[in-house]
C-alpha cells in the first residue's frame, strides 16, 4: 500500500535527521542523479545530453542544483536556470565547481530562453517543492509555457512545483512531469486529484524518514492500494467454498427504459466472482438479461398500482428471493422507481437489509437528508451526482473532490466512492484516512462502465470486504479492466469489454504479472 502524508507530517519526521546531521539533500540529489542517468543513457553518450534544472531559492532547488552538480560529474551538460532573486548557496556552489552555469530568467530575452530549451534533452522541475502553493508568480508563467511549448519531458523535485503537497490542488499552469522523485515520504498531494495527474509516475526515495512517520491520525491522509494488496484483499474460494459462503449479491437494477444496465451491473457481479447473482427486475429485464448471462438467478420485482397501499407484496423481497449477502441497488433506475427508494430503506441504519451494499445511480437521488447508513454501505455517485446530493443534504458542493466526499460521507454514514480520474474513497463513520485510486484510463468515460463498477463492488461486498476497502479494489479492478480492454487507452471500448477483460485483469495481478 502505498501512504501519502501531509506536509506538516512530512516536515516533523525531517526534523530529527536534520537536527542530528544527516544529508538528506546530498540523499536526495544522489536519487536524481541517478534516475536522471538511467533515462539518458539509452539515447546515447551522456556528454552529448543536455539537461537544465529549474531552480528556486529554496531547498527544493538545492536538490537540484546538487543534482545538476552529479550529472557533470558523468560528463551531462546540466546547467540551471534561476527563477527567482536568490539560490540555495550550496547547491549553487557545488554546480558551479562542477563547471555547470547558472542563468537568471529575468535576464534572459524570450529569443534567449527559446535558445536555451532548444538544446536541452530534459528539464528538472526543482522551483518549490512541499511549501508550495497553487498559484504560479506571474514571472514564472512564460517559462512554464516555454517548456511546454517545446515538449520537453520533465522529472519533478520532490513534487511537480505549484502543487499544494497535503491536497492536490494545483495551478491550472503547473508543469505535467513524467515522473516525480519523492523524498522520505509520498506527499499525499500525489495521490490525490489533481496533483496524481501533474505527478507521473511516482518514485519514493528512501531517505531513513519511517520512523518518524505517523502511523494515523491527521498526518496520514490517504492510502492507495497497489498489487500486493489485491493479492492479500481479493477473495479466493478454497477447498470448502459453496456459492452461498462465496457470497450472494442481488441487484435492483434495470428498467425498460434502460435494461440494458441491469445486464452490465450483473456481468460486473458475474465477472468478479460471485458465488451467486440475483437480479430483481421486471420481467422484461430479466429476459434480456438471461438472455446474456444464464447463470444469473432472476425474481421478479413488482410495480405497484400508485393507489395501492396496506399488505402490498414488498417491490424488492429479500426474504421471497433466498440467502444474500449484498445489495446493489440503482444502475439504470430513476429515483422515482419503488425499487429505489425500497432498496434505500433496505440499506438504511437499523433495517432489516443485508446490511452490506450500493446505492449507484438513480438510487443516490432517493437519498433523503433523513437517511443514515453503516460504512459497509457504499454511495458510488460520480461529480454530478454527488453534487445534487449535496445540495440536498445542505452541503456546499463547491469543493474539492476529496473534501466533498469526506463531507457526504460524515454526513450519511457510509463510505463515499466518488468516481473520477482519480476515485477518492471516503470511509464513512469509521473514520480514517482517504483511498485513493489511479488505475483507469480516461476511455472509460462512456456510458454503463458505472454500472459493472457498482456490481463488481457489490461482490467483493458479498465476500465479506469491509466497505472502504472493498470500494478501492473495486475501483482498481474496474481501472485495470478499462486499460486492458482499451490496450492501455489506444483504442474505444464499450461497457461490456470492461466485464469481459475482468478475469485477464485479476489473473495478471494474482500471478504477479502486470498486464
Amino acid at each position: 500500500m502505498i501512504i501519502g502524508y501531509s506536509a506538516a507530517a512530512v516536515r516533523s519526521a525531517e526534523r530529527p535527521l536534520l537536527d542530528a546531521g544527516e544529508p538528506l539533500m546530498q540523499r536526495a540529489a544522489a536519487a536524481i542523479d541517478a534516475h536522471v542517468a538511467a533515462l539518458l543513457e539509452p539515447r546515447g553518450p551522456l556528454r552529448d545530453r543536455h539537461v537544465l534544472v529549474l531552480a528556486g531559492s529554496g531547498a527544493n532547488g538545492g536538490d537540484g542544483l546538487h543534482a545538476a552538480a552529479l550529472l557533470r560529474g558523468r560528463g551531462v551538460q546540466a546547467r540551471a536556470l534561476t527563477t527567482g532573486t536568490s539560490l540555495h548557496e550550496g547547491g549553487a556552489q557545488a554546480l558551479r565547481e562542477a563547471g555547470g552555469r547558472i542563468d537568471r530568467l529575468d535576464e534572459l530575452t524570450e529569443r534567449d530562453l527559446d535558445d536555451l530549451l532548444d538544446e536541452m534533452d530534459l528539464v528538472l522541475d526543482a522551483i518549490v517543492g512541499i511549501g508550495g502553493r497553487p498559484e504560479v508568480p506571474a514571472p514564472i508563467a512564460p517559462l512554464l509555457d516555454a517548456v511546454r511549448r517545446h515538449s520537453l519531458p520533465v522529472i519533478a523535485v520532490d513534487q511537480p512545483s505549484f502543487l499544494d503537497a497535503s491536497t492536490g490542488e494545483a495551478a491550472p499552469e503547473a508543469l505535467a512531469a513524467r515522473a516525480t522523485l519523492t523524498f522520505g515520504a509520498v506527499k499525499a498531494g500525489l495521490l490525490l486529484p489533481g496533483g496524481s495527474a501533474l505527478a507521473g509516475t511516482v518514485h519514493p526515495v528512501d531517505l531513513g524518514l519511517d520512523p518518524h512517520l505517523p502511523s494515523s491520525g491527521p498526518g496520514l491522509v490517504v492510502q492507495r492500494l497497489t498489487d500486493a494488496d489485491v493479492r492479500t484483499l481479493f477473495p479466493r474460494p478454497g477447498a470448502e467454498s459453496t456459492k452461498y459462503r462465496r457470497g450472494v449479491v442481488a441487484l435492483a437494477a434495470g428498467s425498460p427504459d434502460y435494461p440494458g444496465a441491469a445486464v452490465l451491473s450483473v456481468s460486473g457481479a458475474a465477472r468478479a466472482g460471485a458465488g451467486m447473482v440475483r437480479l430483481l427486475a421486471p420481467g422484461s429485464v430479466r429476459e434480456l438479461v438471461l438472455h446474456r448471462r444464464p447463470e444469473v438467478v432472476g425474481h421478479e420485482s413488482p410495480t405497484p398500482p400508485a393507489h395501492e397501499t396496506g399488505h402490498a407484496r414488498p417491490v424488492i423481497d429479500l426474504e421471497a428471493a433466498g440467502r444474500t449477502h449484498a445489495l446493489v441497488v440503482g444502475p439504470g433506475l430513476s429515483p422515482e422507481d419503488p425499487r429505489a427508494r425500497a432498496g434505500v430503506a433496505l440499506l438504511r441504519r437499523g433495517a432489516h437489509g443485508p446490511g452490506r451494499g450500493v446505492i449507484d445511480a438513480g438510487a443516490l437521488g432517493a437519498i433523503g437528508p433523513e437517511d443514515r447508513f453503516g460504512s459497509e454501505i457504499v454511495l458510488t455517485p460520480h461529480r454530478g451526482e454527488a453534487d445534487r446530493l449535496a445540495e440536498r443534504l445542505e452541503i456546499d458542493p463547491e469543493q474539492s473532490a476529496p473534501a466533498l466526499a469526506s463531507a457526504l460521507a460524515r454526513t450519511t454514514g457510509a463510505t463515499v466512492l466518488l468516481k473520477g480520474a482519480v476515485t477518492v474513497v471516503a470511509p464513512g463513520r469509521t473514520g480514517g484516512p482517504l483511498l485513493a485510486q489511479d488505475d483507469a484510463t480516461s476511455q472509460l468515460a462512456t456510458a454503463g462502465t458505472g454500472d459493472v463498477l457498482a456490481g463488481i463492488l457489490g461482490t467483493l461486498l458479498a465476500a465479506g470486504l469491509p466497505g472502504p476497502e472493498a470500494a478501492a479494489l473495486a475501483a482498481l479492478l474496474h481501472g485495470r479492466a478499462g486499460r486492458l480492454a482499451s490496450r492501455d487507452g489506444l483504442v474505444p471500448l464499450v461497457a461490456l469489454d470492461v466485464a469481459d477483460h475482468l478475469p485477464a485483469a485479476l489473473a495478471a495481478i494474482l500471478a504477479d504479472a502486470l498486464p
